[in-house]
C-alpha cells in the first residue's frame, strides 16, 4: 500500500491512496478530495494520506471490514501502531521501544477519527466512531482556562478516550552562531548563502521562503512580507490562515537581497519568485522543496553538522525566548495559530536563568531567622 503524489489541473500536487493492486482506496481518496475542497494545506493533505494509509494497512492485516469496526479494533490499532513488527501476530518477548511516539499516535487517531466522522455524515457507517471514543469529563478538568473561561466553565470537557499520553515536550533541537557560520561559509555560491542567512534570521518556514516574491522585500522598512497567494508554480504554500504577517529584519540582510536579485534577477528571468535556480535547463525558475533539500544534503555532508531549515527557525525563535520576548510576540513571528503552541515549543528557562530568578526572589518570599523564631 502506497501514498502517490499526483498532479492535478494547474499543476497542483495532491495525495491519493493505491492498494497493494495499484488500485486507488476509494473511501480515502474521497475523504482527501473533501478535505481539499474545504481548503486543507498540501502537508495536511500528505500527512492525512499516510496516516490513512497506515490504518488501511492494519485494516487488511486483521481483515476488517473498514465500515464496521468497534472500539476494540480502534485499540487494537493503537496497539499496532506501538509494535516494532508493524504486526499484532508478532509480539515482544520484552519491553522494546515504540515504533512510533504518542504524539504520532494521536495524530493517527485523530485523522482516522475525522475520516469517520465524514463518512458517518454521509450515511455511509453506522456506528459514530468519533462519539463511541469521546467521553466528557468535569469542567474542573480543563488544564487551563480559555479566553472564554467565565462563559464556558460550566459545560463538560470532551476527550479521546484512546489518546495516549504525550511526554512533556522538549526544548527544540538547535545550533550555535559559530555553527551558523560555518553554514554559511560552507556554501558555494551568493543564493544558497543569502538563503540560509535568510531562514536563520527571519525564522520563516521553508516554504514561505520559496513563497516570497522579489516585491514582498520591504527595503525602505527593512521587512519581509509572507504572503498568501495559494498554489504556486514550485509547490510552495503558506502553511495556515495565520502565517501572512511582516517581520523585521535586519538592514544587512536587505541589502544582501538587494544585492543578490540584482544579479541573479536578470531581464531574461520571468518569474517573481525571490529564490531562483541557477543553471541548467531551469535556470530563472523558481526554487523547489527538492532544490532546499539538497542544499542542506550537501551543506550536512560539508560540516557534519546535523542541520534542516526548521532547525534554524528553532535555533532564532529559542534565541529571541531567551532574550526575554514575551511568548505573544513570539506567536507571531513564528506564524503560529496557538499561543500553546508557541509557549510550550520555545519558552524552556535554563537551569542558570531558574537559579538567577531565585537568587533575585529568595529575599522576598523566604522566611528570615527572626521570623521563625517568633514562629
Amino acid at each position: 500500500m502506497r501514498v502517490v503524489e499526483i498532479e492535478i489541473q494547474d499543476g497542483q500536487r495532491r495525495y491519493v491512496v493505491i492498494d497493494e493492486d495499484g488500485r486507488l482506496v476509494e473511501p480515502i481518496v474521497r475523504y482527501l478530495k473533501y478535505l481539499d475542497c474545504i481548503g486543507s494545506a498540501r502537508q495536511t493533505l500528505r500527512s492525512y494520506a499516510y496516516s490513512l494509509k497506515h490504518y488501511w494497512e492494519y485494516l487488511t492485516q486483521q481483515q476488517l471490514n473498514w465500515q464496521q469496526v468497534t472500539l476494540d479494533d480502534l485499540s487494537r490499532f493503537v496497539l499496532w501502531l506501538k509494535l516494532p513488527s508493524g504486526s499484532l501476530k508478532v509480539l515482544p518477548a520484552h519491553p522494546v521501544p515504540q515504533a512510533r511516539s504518542n504524539r504520532t499516535i494521536n495524530h493517527a487517531l485523530t485523522v482516522v477519527r475525522s475520516f469517520y466522522d465524514y463518512h458517518w455524515r454521509l450515511e455511509e457507517v453506522v456506528t459514530n466512531v468519533k462519539g463511541t471514543t469521546t467521553t466528557h469529563l468535569p469542567a474542573r478538568a480543563r488544564r487551563y482556562k480559555s479566553f472564554l473561561h467565565h462563559i464556558t466553565k460550566g459545560s463538560p470537557v470532551e476527550k479521546n478516550i484512546l489518546k495516549q499520553k504525550e511526554a512533556r515536550r522538549l526544548r527544540p533541537r538547535t545550533i550555535t552562531k559559530d555553527q551558523v557560520q560555518q553554514l554559511l561559509d560552507a556554501c558555494g555560491n551568493q543564493r544558497d548563502r543569502l538563503l540560509v542567512r535568510l531562514l536563520y534570521e527571519s525564522a520563516i518556514r521553508v516554504g514561505e521562503a520559496l513563497a516570497l516574491w522579489v516585491q514582498d522585500v520591504d527595503v525602505a522598512e527593512n521587512k519581509l512580507h509572507i504572503c498568501d497567494r495559494g498554489p504556486l508554480e514550485n509547490g510552495a504554500e503558506i502553511k495556515t490562515v495565520h502565517a501572512p504577517r511582516a517581520l523585521d529584519v535586519s538592514a544587512d540582510l536587505i541589502d544582501e537581497i538587494v544585492a543578490y536579485v540584482g544579479i541573479a534577477h536578470t531581464a531574461e528571468v520571468e518569474t517573481n519568485h525571490l529564490f531562483i535556480k541557477r543553471q541548467g535547463a531551469c535556470a530563472g525558475q523558481a526554487l523547489t522543496y527538492a532544490d532546499v533539500d539538497s542544499l542542506f544534503r550537501r551543506l550536512r555532508s560539508y560540516t557534519a553538522i546535523a542541520v534542516t531549515p526548521h532547525i534554524l527557525r528553532h535555533t532564532m525563535l529559542t534565541a529571541l525566548a531567551e532574550q526575554g520576548w514575551a511568548p505573544e510576540l513570539l506567536q507571531e513571528r513564528a506564524g503560529h495559530a496557538s499561543f500553546q503552541q508557541t509557549y510550550q515549543t520555545y519558552v524552556h528557562p535554563t537551569p542558570e536563568a531558574l537559579q538567577s530568578a531565585w537568587e533575585k526572589t529568595q529575599g522576598a518570599v523566604c522566611l528570615t531567622s527572626t521570623q521563625k523564631e517568633q514562629r
